[in-house]
């Protein structure tokens, strides 16, 4: 662990409340809340493109990761080894 957790005697204590806001953009006054699921896959999926190309040297690649430039990592890292 980078960071130790502080255990809960070193806290303030509060209180927490849920407080529903509906939304006035449609009849049943729902808010969006699926896309809380999708947005790490992003990472994920950089994340194993990273650990696949450790052997490599790569740390780091951008996003998007397409075909091309997941390639040209490579190719680069292959001509840096040289």
């Amino acid at each position: 662990m980078d960071y130790g957790m502080p255990p809960s005697a070193n806290l303030p204590s509060f209180a927490t409340a849920m407080v529903e806001v509906l939304s006035p953009t449609n009849p049943f006054g729902i808010k969006a809340g699926g896309e809380g699921g999708c947005t790490p896959a992003l990472a994920v999926v950089v994340s194993a493109i990273l650990d696949a190309l450790a052997p490599l040297g790569l740390r780091d690649i951008t996003m998007p990761a397409t075909p091309f430039k997941v390639w040209q990592a490579i190719r680069d890292a292959n001509t840096n080894r040289r």
